[in-house]
């Protein structure tokens, strides 16, 4: 659905994106992680024609995104990051406008914003941040696009809503949508997406399937030592990615080949040992 070759993008001597490359399978939900300022934006923009790139090629639904190829946003939808609607406007007025614009007659707004439980009668200006992002979530849903790209699409909303927006995006999934989505939480990553993009400091430094990252993941093992091996030593061993200490006690995550590992711990007389698989957020937090 989208594939994204080499493209770079300078703001004078600075490099917001360095020939990154990725793609995103139609029917998925593909994540773009990275901190504030990593390049998911500009990378955003620069698929919507918002921004134009210093080099490299972009296609969605195998049509190449240029200056003037206005088609192809036909059947996608944006929320912007910094979403901004027309303040002075409702809800409602809002999205009839959109609507109006683009001769669509879609009533979907209506079930979507019964969902959020978003008032459709209040004045876009007098609403809390967290409900003018859930106009935001409405509008860009409400059209039922095929590709979704969405900036931090949970910004400002409380848990519950947040659960809310999950389960959409899923239900747009198992209808074949696709959907491309940014964010810096770690959680919502690894809770919504099939595949993951990290960027860097505007470099690509992986873009695999979750299954494949879950399959690198970290392992959590706590060990009891009767005598401590010398932290000093722990410090020097790379397979060692983390530990911490407790009394006779020492939980490590471990990452790389366990046989390593073992020949380390088997050096010192073991208590007990206990192992389990971390979290996706504390392996892709390794990418950081």
């Amino acid at each position: 659905m989208i594939n994204v070759k080499n493209l770079e993008k300078k703001y004078g001597n600075f490099i917001a994106l360095n020939k990154i490359n990725f793609e995103v399978s139609k029917g998925t939900i593909h994540g773009l992680l990275g901190e504030n300022g990593a390049g998911k934006t500009t990378t955003m923009r620069c698929l919507l024609g918002l921004s134009y790139p210093d080099s490299g090629d972009m296609w969605i639904s195998n049509q190449k995104v240029t200056k003037s190829n206005f088609k192809i946003r036909e059947k996608l939808s944006y929320l912007a990051g910094d979403f901004r609607p027309y303040e002075n406007f409702t809800p409602l007025e809002y999205f009839q406008y959109i609507l109006r614009i683009e001769n669509n007659k879609s009533k979907l707004y209506q079930e979507l914003s019964e969902r959020f439980k978003l008032e459709l009668s209040k004045k876009i200006k007098d609403l809390s941040k967290g409900n003018k992002q859930k106009v935001g979530i409405v509008q860009a849903f409400m059209k039922d696009p095929q590709l979704l790209i969405l900036d931090e699409p949970t910004s400002g909303l409380d848990p519950n809503f947040q659960r809310v927006f999950r389960d959409l995006i899923f239900e747009e999934k198992s209808k074949g949508k696709t959907i491309l989505l940014s964010s810096h939480d770690l959680l919502e990553i690894s809770s919504c997406c099939d595949y993951v993009t990290i960027i860097k400091e505007g470099n690509v430094v992986a873009s695999q399937s979750k299954d494949e990252i879950e399959k690198k993941s970290l392992k959590l093992i706590k060990v009891s030592f009767e005598n401590l091996p010398d932290k000093s030593d722990l410090e020097k061993l790379e397979f060692i990615k983390k530990f911490s200490i407790k009394n006779n006690n020492i939980s490590f995550m471990i990452s790389g080949d366990m046989n390593d590992f073992i020949k380390f711990i088997s050096q010192h007389k073991i208590i007990d040992i206990e192992s389990e698989s971390s979290n996706l957020s504390d392996t892709l937090m390794e990418y950081f």
